[in-house]
């Protein structure tokens, strides 16, 4: 089978492996889609496990079953490249994404190729049947938004809420969605791209007149109860601190490289009792939650997914990905 291989210094190739084999209670899928995430572009990230295969939103059709597999043969399904115990601590806790099953569990040998293993405990506990009515390369979708919904679950985004999302790319506008779908009361995008401004307004954001705090809450009618911040820029981190509300929440949803020093104004925020929040990734309630509004047409993939690629041109997909035109890129093999 042919898979895309990621060298280190933003270097990707295609090379030929071996066809998986499922064993007890495993699967074998053949990729139609797997989306490009954000962190498969960070080289600080990727580069010390280079070589690697990456891509971690895989949608595909089980080829093979081993004995036990709940999957039967030619399903199309999501698959979610780690999962949680469900048991330990932090699991029943709801920190799905901390515990220690959850880093150790990944798909075989990742979803930039034509045949994926998915191991016993993903295939048990987070692979999902994809309806008809939705395309493949919109499923790809499941586990960002998945991530998405953990943390404005996390952040306590419900109806009435005022939601500021800051950045505008393919995790700002599905930030918008799901607030939206939550019952937000108005979600505020501040977004420096015109055409991302564009998107986001689409989707039922509304723009603010100025980048500041002052200005978002006039777009809101009032200060924000939670504030997304979906971009790893220094400056537009520390603005976020600003809008957010008494008692609000500011949930940093993009990782900066490490070291990298952000002004923070915590005297600011101190007599607001303002929440900083991370979140990472996205458990298999997650999941289930993600495929159900995107399966009921809740939130609409279209206007995130900008380009779809075959895996033979995996590396004009990066080249895209990288360069800022494309908003959400899909790789088809």
């Amino acid at each position: 089978m042919r898979v895309a291989v990621y060298h280190g210094g933003g270097r990707v190739a295609l090379e030929e492996r071996p066809d998986p084999v499922a064993g007890a209670g495993e699967l074998v899928v053949r990729m139609s889609a797997c989306g490009l995430c954000g962190s498969d572009l960070m080289g600080w990230y990727q580069d010390p496990r280079a070589p690697v295969v990456l891509g971690h939103e895989p949608v595909g059709e089980v080829v093979s079953a081993g004995p036990g597999a709940p999957v039967e043969v030619g399903e199309r399904v999501h698959v979610h490249h780690h999962v949680p115990c469900m048991t330990c601590a932090l699991c029943r806790a709801g920190r799905h994404t901390l515990c220690a099953t959850f880093r150790a569990t990944r798909i075989d040998p990742g979803g930039l190729a034509e045949l994926i293993r998915v191991p016993a405990e993903n295939a048990r506990l987070d692979v999902l049947t994809v309806p008809d009515g939705l395309p493949d390369w919109a499923a790809t979708l499941i586990e960002p938004l998945g991530c998405v919904l953990r943390g404005q679950r996390w952040a306590g985004v419900g109806p009435g809420a005022r939601v500021a999302v800051v950045g505008a790319g393919a995790m700002g506008l599905l930030e918008i969605g799901a607030a939206r779908a939550a019952g937000a009361r108005a979600v505020a995008a501040v977004e420096p791209r015109a055409d991302r401004r564009a998107l986001a307004a689409a989707a039922g954001a509304v723009i603010p007149d100025g980048d500041d705090a002052a200005a978002v809450a006039e777009a809101l009618d009032g200060p924000a109860d939670q504030v997304f911040v979906c971009t790893t820029a220094p400056d537009a981190i520390a603005g976020a601190l600003h809008m957010a509300g008494p008692a609000g929440v500011v949930q940093l949803f993009a990782p900066p490289r490490p070291g990298t020093p952000v002004p923070l104004d915590l005297g600011a925020v101190f007599f607001r009792e303002v929440t900083i929040q991370s979140t990472y990734s996205a458990g298999p309630l997650d999941t289930r939650d993600a495929l159900a509004l995107l399966a009921s047409g809740a939130i609409d993939a279209g206007p995130i997914v900008s380009h779809r690629l075959p895996l033979a041109d995996v590396e004009e997909a990066f080249r895209l990905a990288r360069s800022g035109t494309a908003v959400k890129v899909v790789v088809e093999p």
